[in-house]
């Protein structure tokens, strides 16, 4: 009988002594949370919107006879765009014409930017040079 008092006594000492609970800011979790929206709000959030902002004035200014390059590297001149309409018609040779969303086409090449593109080059020495055999 005295047993059970004493095995008593000592499960009433260690239901006195159990430490409470930490608040839940404290809780690296939570800190880590917070960063994670934190890094959302100013990181994130901010670039997808400017893009998004770039993205339709690219689609604004974009008409008839622009050189244009789409995301999977097409490189096509603008022969027609859809009124109200998600797609673009590009000339891609004299007679090859493609149909590509407005969405695909990721920049538009300026006539400045095609004549420079050539003599900007690297030339090899051995260029016209024939091979033997």
């Amino acid at each position: 009988m005295l047993n059970s008092l004493i095995l008593f006594a000592q499960d009433a000492v260690d239901n006195t002594t159990q430490k409470t609970p930490e608040p839940f800011y404290q809780n690296p979790m939570f800190m880590f949370m917070i960063l994670a929206a934190l890094f959302l709000f100013v990181v994130v959030l901010p670039g997808q919107r400017r893009r998004a902002k770039e993205q339709e004035q690219l689609m604004a200014g974009m008409k008839k006879n622009d050189e244009v390059v789409t995301a999977a590297g097409i490189i096509g001149v603008v022969y027609n765009i859809k009124e109200g309409g998600e797609e673009v018609v590009l000339k891609i040779d004299e007679n090859a014409r493609i149909r590509v969303l407005k969405s695909s086409i990721v920049r538009i090449i300026k006539k400045d930017e095609t004549a420079a593109a050539p003599a900007a080059a690297p030339t090899t020495p051995n260029a016209n040079a024939k091979p033997n055999g």
